[in-house]
């Protein structure tokens, strides 16, 4: 009987037991959800935190620029990226800029937070005509000019002394115009009709219009009735339709008159080449929205997507709308933030990966690149030439010469590729893309 009352014990004993544990474990499992809610809510917390102290950093660039403004903005659009990758005022258009923005974008996102000295290098180079023994022999004659810095600093010198086809900068030196200019010493021309002829340019062409090589704006459409913007047409080998359009980083007064020339040009993109500010001075207005849409006098620019691809430059797409036409169009900017006034990037790879993706998504088209920095010189012209070059050189040209193309390009806007260095660094891109090529052509 005694063992019979002891075994009738033993199943409650049991119930009680798993009773306990089951409380043991819910109790648990609710502090681990509130663990992981408590975590959560911290690290949002933290991290919308640190988002709007550098937005109320850079709420004040526009008159106080601070020396590391271009770091906080980097980091606060890493941060944006990181926070809501999806979360974009894409309006009724969406899909059609995604496949814009597609293009491009081909390989897996690189990390926003990713803080690597250059970029992935992993766009390859495009198909190019380039014979192979030329190449080497380019390649040979570029590394050979490298070397020899005597050849280097004379052919500067050269350069500096180089007197551009006769013209004059009367238009843009206007009272009226004046305040649209950053830099005095950059200033669109006039070419006069003698030098219009050695340029072979029809006298009806339009960008040369009253004989003057600058674009031309349609003063019936701008906001202040004026023509004028800084910014000229640069021509490869068809004067009748520029390959570039060189222009200065956009003033506050001057940003409408930018969108009406990226409108009127048919430009679909961008090329950035300079941090918004630079050790305290600025260098380039904000010119787009950083969510949702601004209207610019007529024209509604839309930020649909922004994609960092690693610390030197990011890809924006804007949806343009003209508000008096109704008509749409899609610009994707591509902006370069790790290259300062009068000086050159920490590696050509990174330039060079860069104009890769440049090239990729413009590939097809017949409108202008607007390629601009602060003042559209110096940066803008180191670019343009490394770029003019490569080109050439994809058709199959046989003979480059770097120096003329340059005189070239100072023929049509002062002051292009403003210092040695500049220069030293065009020949050094140039020569590692020449290689990258002649590496992925078959041997």
């Amino acid at each position: 009987m005694a063992l019979k009352g002891k075994l009738k014990l033993l199943p409650h004993q049991e119930e009680q037991e798993d009773s306990t544990k089951f409380i043991v474990l819910t109790f648990l499992s609710i502090a681990c959800i509130l663990g992981v809610l408590l975590a959560s809510s911290l690290a949002y917390y933290l991290r919308h935190n640190s988002h709007y102290k550098l937005k109320d950093k850079l709420s004040g660039l526009g008159a106080d620029a601070s020396a590391d403004a271009t770091e906080a903005y980097q980091e606060l659009c890493r941060q944006r990226m990181a926070v809501r990758p999806q979360d974009r005022s894409e309006g009724p258009h969406t899909s059609r800029i995604n496949s814009v923005s597609s293009q491009f974008s081909d390989g897996p996102m690189p990390s926003p937070s990713a803080r690597s000295s250059t970029s992935s290098w992993s766009e390859e180079p495009v198909q190019s005509n380039m014979d192979i023994s030329t190449g080497h022999m380019i390649l040979a004659y570029m590394e050979d000019h490298l070397k020899n810095k005597n050849r280097l600093e004379k052919e500067w010198e050269a350069l500096c002394a180089y007197q551009a086809e006769p013209n004059s900068s009367l238009v843009a030196q206007r009272e009226e115009n004046a305040p649209k200019n950053r830099s005095l010493a950059v200033l669109t021309l006039q070419i006069p009709l003698e030098a219009r002829r050695r340029h072979q340019v029809p006298r009806s062409w339009n960008y040369y219009g009253n004989d003057h090589s600058r674009i031309l704006l349609k003063s019936e459409n701008s906001h202040g009735n004026s023509d004028y913007i800084n910014a000229s047409p640069i021509m490869d080998h068809d004067p009748r339709n520029p390959a570039y359009i060189a222009t200065q980083g956009p003033l506050p007064a001057t940003v409408a008159d930018f969108w009406q020339m990226v409108w009127e040009s048919g430009c679909a993109v961008i090329v950035m080449l300079t941090p918004l500010s630079e050790n305290g001075v600025r260098q380039c207005h904000h010119y787009w929205p950083d969510e949702g849409s601004n209207l610019y006098h007529v024209y509604e620019v839309n930020l649909v997507s922004e994609h960092i691809w690693c610390q030197d430059f990011l890809v924006r797409s804007f949806y343009l709308k003209n508000l008096q036409t109704n008509e749409t169009r899609t610009v994707t900017q591509f902006h370069f933030l790790s290259w300062y006034d009068q000086g050159v990037p920490s590696s050509t790879r990174s330039l060079l990966d860069f104009r890769r993706k440049v090239n990729k998504c413009y590939r097809g088209r017949s409108c202008p690149i607007i390629v601009h920095c602060s003042d559209g010189a110096g940066r803008s012209g180191t670019y343009v030439l490394i770029d003019m070059v490569l080109n050439k050189m994809a058709k199959g040209a046989k003979e480059i010469d770097i120096a003329a193309t340059l005189e070239h390009l100072r023929d049509q806007r002062p002051g292009m590729v403003q210092t040695k260095e500049q220069f030293e660094f065009a020949l050094t891109a140039v020569a590692e893309e020449v290689n990258a090529i002649l590496k992925a052509l078959p041997q």
